[in-house]
């Protein structure tokens, strides 16, 4: 649904076409790693600037500290706005609020609410790109510890909920990082139903038969050092002591003395690290609110609403979202 209604907005509008504009205001970009593309300058504030010079030549009035109140319509049509410093009239209204998602920024949801009261249609809202909270309050002493080409795979009553390889990150609450967030939005449709087990493992393009192999020839190799020294190969140092107390392993026995029983506890570990998520994060530290203005009550070409002539729409008041890497942006600027 979601593809649809963007595919005739994302090819008039498409990324090329976004480069080029943004080249034209004097901000160059690049490609970066799985075709993410960042302002050369890699300062955010670049592109803000760039757009407000945009602004400045359209001759766009920037008006601070003013709440829209309520729409102004009359016939089916919206001419204009109530705010608390007065009214604007226009020929039309478009409605850019974004969602619920860092309130500090404007969005609080008033654009669910103006839309609402002319007669739309919202689609529930709750966080689609989060961070999680989990049981395991060991991960705190973890807090800004990244872990990088890992699988993880993640279940609920034992039934496999969504799979991710790549990065996470261990936060003071729980896990985050992007290959949490790109499951995120499916993961919190399921919190509702229970508890959601996560499953990481270290090595996924091994087996446990060949890093079994791996394991001993360190071993052999470092005989005298203490386990957690070895295991530094396979995880981030501050995570071996933390794994091997899961596995009741004392972190400083000497690698040569470990039995065959602790080393395939150490391999379960390696190939399955538990983590239990208890909830989301509030949708305030959310990256994109999903949910929003039903979209079968906008016109796919022009956002205008199907209600209210004079009326568009454009961005996250809409119920669209996409996973990290960019899409929802862009999908604001191609509505927009």
């Amino acid at each position: 649904m979601i593809v649809t209604f963007l595919r005739t907005a994302l090819e008039t509008f498409d990324n090329e076409k976004l480069r080029s504009f943004l080249l034209s205001h004097g901000v160059e970009t690049v490609v970066e790693n799985k075709g993410r593309v960042f302002p050369k300058s890699q300062k955010a504030d670049s592109v803000l600037k760039a757009l407000e010079t945009y602004m400045g030549d359209g001759r766009v009035e920037i008006q601070t500290n003013t709440h829209i109140l309520r729409l102004i319509s009359e016939n089916n049509h919206v001419h204009g706005v109530e705010t608390n410093h007065g009214n604007i009239f226009g020929h039309n209204v478009l409605i850019t609020t974004g969602g619920l998602s860092y309130p500090a920024t404007g969005s609080t949801g008033d654009g669910y609410k103006l839309a609402a009261s002319v007669g739309h249609s919202i689609y529930p809202t709750y966080p689609a790109i989060v961070a999680f909270e989990t049981e395991e309050t060991w991960v705190k002493s973890l807090q800004g510890t990244p872990i990088k080409n890992v699988n993880i795979s993640t279940y609920q009553l034992n039934k496999k909920i969504a799979e991710h390889f790549g990065e996470a990150l261990f936060t003071h609450y729980g896990i985050s990082g992007p290959a949490i967030l790109d499951m995120s939005k499916r993961l919190v449709e399921c919190l509702p139903n229970g508890f959601i087990q996560i499953h990481i493992d270290f090595k996924p393009n091994h087996s446990t038969e060949e890093l079994d192999s791996i394991l001993l020839n360190r071993i052999k190799r470092q005989g005298g050092k203490a386990i957690k020294s070895c295991l530094t190969f396979f995880i981030p140092e501050k995570l071996a002591p933390i794994l091997l107390g899961l596995c009741n392993i004392e972190p400083h026995k000497k690698a040569s003395q470990i039995t065959t029983q602790e080393r395939r506890k150490i391999l379960k570990q390696l190939k399955g690290l538990h983590l239990t998520l208890l909830r989301h994060r509030p949708i305030e530290e959310a990256i994109v609110t999903a949910g929003g203005v039903s979209l079968d009550e906008v016109d796919v070409k022009t956002m205008e609403s199907k209600l209210m002539k004079g009326l568009y729409f454009a961005g996250e008041v809409l119920d669209i979202d996409g996973p990290t890497g960019g899409f929802n942006l862009h999908a604001a600027f191609s509505t927009g």
